[in-house]
């Protein structure tokens, strides 16, 4: 039976790659994407409630089937994976061929989320994985800094292996005051900048937004404003 194009089909889980746009402050062209993945559940694409349902050799699949199809100009394709994902070997190998395929530089970017799971994914083993990123050259981005498990401590433990660190707005849009909301950015921007990493400011949502742009010079920023997270085509159906 064919499968729907762009989507990957065993038993009843449905999934594919969706992509958010990622603009180059130094023009604010489209320098990139980051890509995550989506699961179908009744006709809505929503965030799967347990990624490790997903074999890894199936996501990099799909991955790299959607990599494939992607402007030959771009510069950057990030990956999102979580704490478990990361830590688990067989998805930096995977990239690893990806990474060799691709014109782009491919990126990983280790989210804020734990994982599914009950077992916990110590500090010592994320610094292995990003030892184990860092010797196959691919690059790590630490995303939602200050979020969830993306803590100073962490980061610290972290930053010799890391490309770049990206800040989220949203993350505390409406919660914290304009005031709080800068000093946050120029906090992480100027660790950024100390610690001769990439900075990545997203959550752009309009007009009003763009001063951070000026005031922090982050080197790629995201956001609806500049483009919101879509679907992403790939090659031709297939199915696994």
């Amino acid at each position: 039976m064919k499968n729907h194009l762009n989507r990957i089909k065993w038993g009843k889980i449905m999934i594919r790659c969706w992509g958010q746009a990622k603009f180059s402050t130094d023009n604010i062209k489209l320098c990139g994407y980051e890509l995550f993945i989506r699961e179908q559940v009744d006709d809505q694409w929503v965030v799967p409630a347990d990624f490790s349902r997903f074999d890894p050799v199936k996501i990099t699949t799909l991955l790299n089937a959607t990599v494939q199809t992607m402007p030959a100009d771009l510069k950057i394709i990030s990956f999102n994976l979580d704490q478990r994902q990361f830590v688990e070997a067989q998805y930096c190998e995977l990239l690893a061929t990806i990474k060799d395929q691709t014109h782009a530089q491919l990126c990983v970017e280790l989210t804020e989320r734990l994982g599914s799971g009950t077992t916990l994914v110590t500090t010592e083993q994320l610094v292995t994985a990003a030892r184990r990123f860092h010797d196959a050259r691919i690059p790590v981005c630490l995303d939602d800094v200050g979020t969830g498990t993306n803590q100073i401590a962490l980061i610290q433990q972290l930053a010799p292996y890391v490309s770049e660190y990206k800040f989220a707005l949203q993350n505390i849009r409406g919660t914290e005051s304009l005031s709080q909301m800068q000093e946050q950015v120029r906090f992480w921007r100027n660790l950024a900048l100390e610690q001769h990493k990439s900075f990545a400011l997203e959550g752009f949502e309009g007009r009003a937004d763009l001063p951070f742009i000026r005031d922090y010079q982050p080197n790629i920023v995201q956001g609806y404003y500049f483009g919101i997270p879509h679907k992403m085509v790939i090659a031709a159906d297939f199915a696994i």
